[in-house]
């Protein structure tokens, strides 16, 4: 049995799991994608960088788009002319601000509670030196990166995804639009990792 074979049966029986795995190793290649084109070689790449952006990819964005694109399903009808623009419509009005904010604030806060260390190959498990800010200062601090990156964000989003989704809900089943998604997202984690540490 094949590798896209056994991947298609794991999405029958275990749909919610395998979907959160891939959001997690799309998320891991798209940081390391980010490290390594800022000039990081692999053995000085941030671990705890590539940790958290890869966990929010698996734990946090995959069970949201999830849930997200089944309720585009749900809401357009199958009968209505035009279903893929529609659809593309509502997910591109609904779904960048939101998931691009919340990237944004999550990964901004989480990465300072655990500030106080680092990881790397090279350099083993070592203190920072960074004091932890208090949860207030880190959601300001989201909150101002949110304030400072959404608007630049949102125009490179728009400039890709308003495409690549006409193309997911004309052409793509609906259980492998997620993936879909995830693939063209390693680009696009790519994108929001060097935008979320310049």
């Amino acid at each position: 049995m094949g590798y896209w074979t056994k991947y298609l049966e794991l999405l029958e029986e275990k749909p919610f799991v395998t979907r959160m795995a891939t959001g997690l190793i799309i998320g891991l290649f798209g940081d390391m994608l980010s490290q390594a084109m800022a000039g990081s070689k692999v053995v000085e790449m941030d671990i705890k960088r590539m940790v958290i952006f890869s966990c929010w990819g698996g734990f946090g964005f995959t069970p949201i788009a999830y849930k997200w694109y089944n309720l585009i399903e749900a809401t357009i009808p199958v009968t209505a002319p035009g279903r893929a623009l529609w659809k593309m419509a509502m997910d591109q009005v609904l779904f960048p601000p939101a998931i691009t904010a919340l990237t944004f604030m999550t990964l901004t806060v989480v990465e300072g509670l655990f500030s106080g260390f680092e990881v790397s190959l090279a350099k083993g498990l070592r203190g920072s030196g960074v004091a932890m800010k208090s949860i207030s200062e880190l959601l300001q601090d989201g909150a101002d990166k949110v304030k400072e990156t959404l608007k630049p964000t949102l125009i490179t989003n728009y400039k890709v995804w308003p495409l690549v989704q006409v193309l997911n809900f004309a052409v793509v089943p609906v259980k492998l639009q997620v993936l879909f998604v995830n693939i063209v997202a390693v680009w696009w984690n790519f994108v929001l990792s060097m935008t979320q540490h310049s």
